[in-house]
């Protein structure tokens, strides 16, 4: 150690025998401990300096604004130096320092790194190992590149740019702080867990101020997070234009009244006279300080906290820093005994000069310590000291000289150090990547010498660098932070509230929009909703709402009142057509069954309880096979049903037509049950491609935001109109027939039964159509409708065609004989004889050979031209009474290609046939009679269709 100093004052001594100066400007203060390992040091004691002499060697400045904060720094490296020397970490070895200050001048740290590297002094060799600082990133990136040509080893306490990150062009350079990116994304951390979108930056205009902006723009950015305004003040206080440029940030703060968050990188002077000028319009905001002057609380120079706004600052993390405060403690605050820290010497000059005394000086270092800033300065040095340890375990060393400064570089780089617990190295890229704690400025609530302005700091959280989250130290202190932030609002536009959604213009930022209301069935239950969402199925929500409400499912139920009482008419139909088909298989060889069809009535007793069947299948749940069958099914029976009546009475026109010339084409035409089976195919076309196109379905629907209807939907409904329209032809077909044979015996007549039958059906659905077209997904009563209407034409038909030979069935039994038949014709005979001579003597054309007195049907059959339309074993009796015949005369036709006379006495021919001596008939059939005479026999059987 001994050797060591005599070489440092060999050095000094060769320095001046140069000639050379190598002290840099003027007034410059120094503080200086001796030792085997000399560490420089560089820190901006001033904030900033003055030129007073151009023209002399070196040009003479003068610092000014000395900063308190910046000697409790420096007095944190001669603590660590001295800590450790008085350890046994280095076996006997001592550290040294030469501590200058900068005054935050680039040319000023150059001027001392000069020194450091010893290049003005004479000497090829340098006799410090390393440089502890500077704290700005502008100073900082001047002096590594300065010292990089050398290869010494710099390790800063506070410069946080980025680029200083570069091993390619800053190799020797290292920090014990994080560098700025992690700085930008814990305050974007901070302002998107605010919801604070609308924010201004401040910065000083240099390598840090520039950077952390450029750095929290760009992370903010990707967070939706976007910059109002932003600012770059001077970087030298004694700048010409920094009063304007103040003036103008004043301005701005003061018109952007949204922006109520403002992050500032600036430096803390500059903050310090940037809060001095504050108006009240530009007051009260919310400042988040970068770890450029987040500790510095001296900026409030004497202002209540209050009239600012509120801090948040953002710290590097620290450590336990008891012993430090102890060294202050215990620090020899004699001038005179300080004259090798000249800095300190003048800072205590300084203050005895203010009258005051020891004691206050002391209070006053006390509240300027930074536990942030001290241990970032106390960890540079036990990197500093515990590389040479190590570079010292594998080799003998007696001074600086032993070490070269590609080792040290190499062990700095290897060093790991473990503190309270905590282990600490530099990163790949010379960083120590710990984290940031999140302190909040609190106005104590009485006057405290410990305090700076009345202020206190409160860390609140920590940021983590390695997992990016940031972490609430405990429970109790998550409220603090949001009592201190919960009403602070910093955003282009309020934060739509729920019920509400985002609207974005195009030329503006994403953060500034409109609030629109959520339309109907749409709700959003957070703030800020970009969309509405639309309500799940089976429920509604009005306009602005937060959530959705469940919808009544309305149906056409079973329980339900109309529901039932359709139900009860649709099995009463079922019942009421089980009875009649009951009643004429019990009755089936008697007149009545026989004229009304036999097995055609069946089939329409059949085709009846499929329609009646249907009208249960509406009721209830509708499910997408209960819409088909209901539907198909109605429309298949029911055609059945019309077709059957089209075919039963076609027949009886046929049997009564007069005009031999059309019942020989209606003869061709009479094909029964070719004409039924036609008929229904064509309708199971219809419903066969509404099956396959667009088939009726169970919907859901809602006219009522409360309700939810449930019902049948037709799907396609042309083919529901198709299939309507086709019943409706065989109806009018049916009601064309009815009209035709108005004027048949009145016991196959059934004008009456059709007609009524089919005009229910028509009107019925006629009606239905316009009712049904306007309730369609307004109310489940459609359903309903459409059931009332399928019991109507079926309850039509039932009643009109059924109930009466029912009635003659059970009650009026002596007109369900054949001489009750038979006396139907005989009158349907008279009349039509009467009504035809009166017309033929009316047109002049009454001839005895062509008057009408057997009727047409007897002639087509003896004639052997009539083909029987129905099965075999059926027999149809037709009656006449012919001139000079004694006797009635029955033709009987037993089959298609047989018939027979049979001649009764004249006795039982009625009063009227007896006095007729007109010839009818043609001469071949009259030949026909007379030929077989003698076996006429009167016979009573009775026509059955």
């Amino acid at each position: 150690m001994y050797n060591s100093k005599i070489w440092f004052g060999l050095f000094a001594i060769l320095g001046s025998l140069a000639g050379r100066d190598c002290r840099p400007a003027s007034g410059s203060l120094e503080a200086m401990q001796l030792g085997d390992f000399m560490f420089g040091g560089l820190f901006p004691v001033h904030q900033s300096f003055k030129i007073v002499n151009m023209t002399s060697n070196p040009i003479e400045n003068v610092c000014e604004t000395f900063t308190v904060s910046r000697l409790i720094q420096s007095l944190a490296m001669t603590e660590a130096v001295e800590a450790i020397n008085k350890s046994p970490m280095l076996n006997g070895l001592t550290l040294g320092y030469k501590i200058m200050d900068t005054c935050s001048d680039v040319t000023t740290a150059l001027q001392h790194t000069d020194i450091f590297m010893d290049k003005n002094c004479g000497s090829t060799n340098s006799f410090f190992q390393a440089v502890i600082g500077e704290y700005h990133s502008e100073v900082s990136i001047a002096v590594a590149r300065y010292l990089t040509m050398g290869y010494m080893p710099q390790i800063s306490y506070g410069s946080t740019a980025g680029v200083l990150s570069d091993k390619k062009r800053f190799p020797t350079f290292r920090r014990t702080v994080p560098e700025d990116d992690h700085q930008a994304k814990a305050i974007t951390k901070i302002l998107k867990y605010h919801n604070w979108t609308w924010i201004g930056i401040i910065a000083t205009d240099g390598d840090y101020g520039r950077y952390a902006a450029d750095q929290l723009e760009a992370q903010a950015n990707k967070q939706n997070i976007f910059v109002s305004y932003r600012v770059v003040l001077p970087d030298f206080l004694n700048d010409e234009s920094l009063d304007s440029k103040l003036n103008e940030t004043i301005q701005k703060i003061a018109n952007t009244s949204k922006v109520q968050v403002i992050v500032s990188f600036a430096k803390s002077h500059h903050m310090s006279r940037l809060f001095d000028k504050l108006t009240p319009n530009a007051s009260g905001r919310f400042w988040i300080a970068g770890d450029s002057w987040s500790t510095s609380l001296n900026v409030l120079d004497n202002r209540p906290l209050n009239e600012v706004g509120k801090i948040l600052g953002i710290i590097p993390f620290s450590g336990n820093i008891s012993r430090f405060r102890s060294y202050i403690d215990n620090l020899d605050l004699n001038p005179d005994s300080q004259s090798n820290n000249t800095i300190l010497q003048y800072f205590i000059k300084g203050e005895l000069n203010k009258s005051r005394t020891i004691k206050e000086i002391r209070e006053t270092l006390q509240k300027a310590v930074s536990p942030s800033a001290v241990f970032s300065v106390q960890l540079a040095v036990m990197f500093a000291a515990n590389a040479i340890k190590d570079i010292c375990s594998r080799k003998t060393c007696r001074g600086g000289f032993d070490i070269q400064r590609s080792e040290l570089n190499d062990a700095l780089a290897k060093t790991m150090l473990t503190i309270d617990n905590e282990k600490y190295s530099f990163s790949k890229s010379g960083d120590l990547d710990t984290g940031y704690d999140i302190n909040i400025w609190e106005a104590a609530l009485e006057n405290n010498a410990e305090f700076v302005n009345n202020v206190k700091l409160k860390t609140v959280a920590r940021y983590m660098i390695k997992n990016e989250s940031m972490l609430f130290l405990n429970d109790t202190q998550r409220n603090p932070l949001e009592d201190f932030t919960g009403r602070v609002i910093s955003q282009c536009s309020q934060s739509c509230q729920p019920g509400f959604r985002k609207v974005f213009s195009v030329d503006k930022p994403i953060c500034c929009y409109e609030c629109a209301k959520c339309p109907e069935n749409t709700f959003s239950n957070q703030t800020d909703a970009h969309e509405c969402i639309d309500c799940p199925k089976n429920s509604y929500s009005v306009e602005n709402s937060t959530t959705c409400t469940p919808r009544t499912v309305d149906f056409l139920s079973w329980r339900e009142a109309y529901c039932i009482i359709l139900v009860v008419f649709a099995c009463l139909g079922i019942l009421l057509t089980l009875i009649v088909m009951l009643v004429y298989l019990v009755r089936w060889d008697t007149p009545v069954v026989l004229a009304a069809g036999g097995p055609i009535s069946i089939l329409i007793l059949l085709s009846l309880l499929g329609t009646f069947t249907s009208v249960i299948l509406f009721g209830g749940k509708p499910t997408d096979i209960q819409c088909k069958t209901g539907q198909v099914l109605f429309g298949l029976s029911f055609t059945l049903c019309v077709s059957c009546i089209l075919v039963r009475y076609f027949k009886v026109l046929l049997v009564f037509q007069n005009d031999s010339a059309l019942k020989r084409v209606m003869k061709k035409l009479f094909l029964p049950y070719w004409i039924i089976g036609i008929c229904v195919l064509i309708q199971g076309l219809i419903c066969g491609f509404w099956l396959g196109m667009e088939p009726p379905t169970a919907s859901e629907s809602s006219r009522i935001r409360s309700e939810l209807i449930l019902q049948c939907d037709e799907g396609k409904r042309l083919f529901f109109g198709l299939m309507l329209a086709f019943i409706s032809l065989l109806a009018l077909v049916c009601f064309g027939f009815a009209f035709l044979g108005r004027k048949l015996p009145q016991c196959y007549n059934e004008e009456r039964c059709i007609s009524i039958s089919m005009l229910i059906y028509i009107i019925s659905w006629v009606v239905f159509a316009p009712i049904y077209a306007n309730i369609v997904n307004m109310t489940h009563y459609k359903s309903a409708v459409q059931m009332v209407v399928m019991l109507f034409s079926a309850y039509g038909i039932l009643i009109c065609h059924f109930m009466p030979k029912c009635y003659i069935i059970l009650l009026k039994s002596e007109k369900n004989t054949r001489e009750a038949f038979t006396m139907g014709i005989r009158e349907f005979a008279r009349r039509f004889n009467r009504s035809s001579r009166v017309d033929r003597h009316r047109a002049g054309l009454d001839r005895p050979e062509s008057a009408f007195t057997i009727d047409s049907g007897i002639e087509n059959i003896i004639n052997g031209v009539y083909s029987n339309p129905y099965p075999p074993s059926t027999i149809s009796s037709f009656h006449m009474s012919i001139d000079n015949l004694p006797h009635e005369v029955s033709v009987s036709g037993d089959s298609l290609y047989e018939f027979s006379v049979y001649s009764g006495s004249s006795a039982d021919m009625n009063e009227e046939n007896q006095q007729q001596q007109t010839l009818s008939g043609s001469q071949k059939l009259l030949q026909r009679i007379k030929n077989n005479r003698t076996e006429l026999k009167r016979t009573l059987s009775v026509p059955h269709f």
